[in-house]
């Protein structure tokens, strides 16, 4: 079970010239335990838990940039929010496919479907890159009697979607209590908690075996994990993974590639990426 951390940091970045150096220094930060990042016009935001934070040397990490660069950093700690309170104050429903993510507190959909979505502090309403590219994925796939795995669920927003195009069952899980809470409650919201079971834990907790397998979490914990994901997916099993930047997509490639599993396809947002691999022992 997660640890809840009081506050997260937040090292705001300022890279010079910023042209590919962001892009270095970004794949720098991603071997260090920093949870998200943001880009913005200066360099970028890295965010990183309290509880962690001792684990994580900032000025080692900028000595890896070369010489031709240059980096600045600012920190600040942020309290944990109420990030449902805020979110609500800025939130509008968005479109994605045929379906209309939206708050309960939001008009009725305008789209064929729609998932009610509201978060308790966690990662999932649709808005970032990787979710979109996850959801535009996920309907565009066969789930219809499928055994599906959702890893780091979040707001559980992936495995609900997946329920309700007819997945015969969903395991969502993810490591922090907050998250296990929120999923149980939008899946009453979507009317399919009958099909959506959701576990407090790691990959380590998870038993049995799937036919799909949803992950969208970061670059580190998906090369550690990917390993994990092949050993329970079925033969011709899918593995769908987001959470990391383009210039990833070679290592995990290759990752996935020593575990059985071939890339299929993958889309990009912003450089993020979304990629979807079949596993095979043939």
């Amino acid at each position: 079970m997660g640890l809840l951390p009081k506050s997260y940091y937040e090292v705001r970045f300022q890279v010079s010239p910023i042209e590919q150096g962001r892009d270095i220094l970004l794949a720098i930060l991603s071997d260090y335990d920093f949870e998200s990042f943001l880009e913005t016009n200066d360099g970028l935001n890295a965010y990183a838990k309290s509880i962690v934070w001792r684990q994580i040397d900032i000025d080692e990490a900028i000595k890896s940039m070369p010489s031709m660069f240059s980096v600045s950093y600012e920190l600040k700690e942020v309290p944990l929010e109420n990030w449902n309170a805020k979110w609500e104050s800025s939130f509008q429903p968005i479109i994605v496919g045929d379906y209309t993510v939206r708050a309960p507190f939001h008009p009725p959909k305008k789209t064929i479907h729609e998932l009610i979505i509201e978060p308790k502090m966690s990662f999932g309403t649709g808005h970032h890159q990787t979710t979109q590219l996850m959801l535009n994925y996920v309907i565009n796939i066969d789930v219809k009697n499928k055994v599906v795995l959702d890893m780091g669920c979040g707001t559980g927003i992936l495995g609900i979607l997946s329920a309700q195009r007819g997945a015969k069952s969903v395991l969502a899980v993810d490591i922090e209590p907050w998250c296990v809470e929120n999923t149980i409650e939008n899946a009453i919201r979507n009317q399919c908690e009958d099909r959506v079971d959701v576990l407090c834990g790691d990959i380590d907790k998870v038993s049995g075996s799937f036919d799909f397998i949803i992950a969208n979490i970061n670059r580190n914990t998906l090369l550690f994990h990917i390993s994990y994901y092949a050993d329970k997916l079925n033969d011709g099993g899918i593995l769908l993974l987001s959470g990391f930047y383009k210039y990833d997509l070679e290592i995990m490639n290759k990752r996935c590639f020593d575990n059985n599993l071939s890339i299929h396809s993958y889309e990009t947002n912003d450089d993020w990426v979304c990629a979807k691999y079949v596993y095979s022992t043939l």
